[in-house]
């Protein structure tokens, strides 16, 4: 996946552009898309096939404004872990927020929605081995407790509303294949570009009117399931500790 791939007219917005993960899809994606990065951060060095629009996803009017003409809505903007008071973060930027992006992407006649969900879902059933997809989801901090609540917002806007969504448990985008791991520990790491690709494949996906798909390379013993995530979207991993080492950062 790079610039030289032909540029389409679908515009996706991506709320949180300027994070870990955005960086991560600018960078993997290329010229793939027409890319509209929405963040409160400023964000430099714009490529063509780029725009930059200033957005605080706790303001619902500026995150409408973000979706208008917009063909998917990637949503990765949140507070990203454990560690953060309720009511002062994680209220505003993964409840308000979270709905927010929502009821934009609806109201603005967008697709579909991939919103950026976490293993800590269902960290819970951390020492069981492999995560099953179909397990109750099991939070075990109030991070991953607000990440049900999207998950969940999903579902009510896929079966009431007709938008498409698309929840990806996204692991750790840190997997190095040349990095200093175990293929016979449990490891729960995606690559930036297993990460870059499946976020792809959930804007490409058709005939998906709800789902949720783990977001995890392909490990000899990942923690979460990939067998959902491989026969809805096709997705076939190049990283993870099922492969030989490699030479860096893929």
């Amino acid at each position: 996946m790079n610039g030289r791939r032909h540029l389409t007219d679908k515009t996706i917005l991506i709320t949180g552009a300027a994070g870990l993960f955005g960086n991560i899809l600018r960078t993997y994606w290329g010229a793939r898309y027409r890319l509209r990065l929405a963040d409160i951060r400023p964000i430099e060095n714009l490529a063509s096939h780029e725009e930059y629009i200033e957005t605080d996803i706790v303001d619902y009017g500026q995150l409408l404004s973000a979706c208008e003409g917009a063909h998917t809505v990637v949503h990765l903007a949140a507070y990203p872990g454990d560690g953060a008071t309720f009511y002062d973060t994680l209220l505003n930027l993964n409840i308000i927020g979270a709905y927010n992006a929502f009821e934009a992407a609806r109201a603005a006649g967008c697709r579909r929605l991939v919103f950026a969900s976490s293993i800590d879902v269902v960290k819970g059933y951390w020492d069981e081995g492999e995560i099953p997809l179909d397990v109750p989801v099991y939070p075990t901090n109030l991070y991953g407790a607000s990440k049900c609540w999207g998950e969940a917002l999903a579902r009510v806007y896929a079966g009431q509303y007709g938008l498409s969504c698309i929840c990806v448990r996204l692991c750790n985008p840190h997997f190095d294949q040349a990095g200093s791991w175990d293929a016979e520990e449990f490891i729960s790491g995606i690559s930036p570009r297993d990460a870059a690709s499946l976020l792809a494949l959930c804007v490409e996906a058709d005939g998906i009117d709800f789902a949720v798909v783990n977001g995890i390379s392909d490990h000899r013993h990942g923690r979460l399931n990939l067998e959902e995530t491989r026969r809805l979207l096709g997705f076939e991993p190049e990283d993870g500790t099922s492969f030989p080492r490699g030479t860096g950062i893929s």
